[in-house]
């Protein structure tokens, strides 16, 4: 069985990363300095995170068989998604009100 080094570490990378990016809008409405600070911190390393799951994953296409390698994509388009649809549902059907 081939290694499938670059398929784990890109999943690993892509769930921490969507994880850092979400906590970085669940930290606080109203953020202090030092607040600011580490959301700033989490969001840029939550991107950080997912730039290199994908491109793990991309070497992962290109060395490793199995279906591993799928996986690490497949959480960053969900988050993708999951953050597109709420825009995508208010332009079609209105803001409410």
């Amino acid at each position: 069985m081939a290694s499938q080094k670059n398929s784990k570490w890109s999943l690993v990378l892509s769930m921490v990363g969507v994880i850092a990016f979400r906590i970085s809008y669940l930290i606080s409405e109203n953020p202090t300095l030092l607040e600011k600070v580490v959301i700033g911190t989490f969001f840029f390393s939550g991107i950080a995170l997912m730039i290199g799951g994908i491109i793990l994953g991309i070497r992962a296409f290109k060395m490793e068989k199995g279906k591993l390698k799928y996986l690490g994509f497949a959480v960053i388009i969900l988050f993708m998604i999951s953050l597109a649809l709420p825009l995508l549902l208010m332009a079609l059907f209105g803001f409410g009100g």
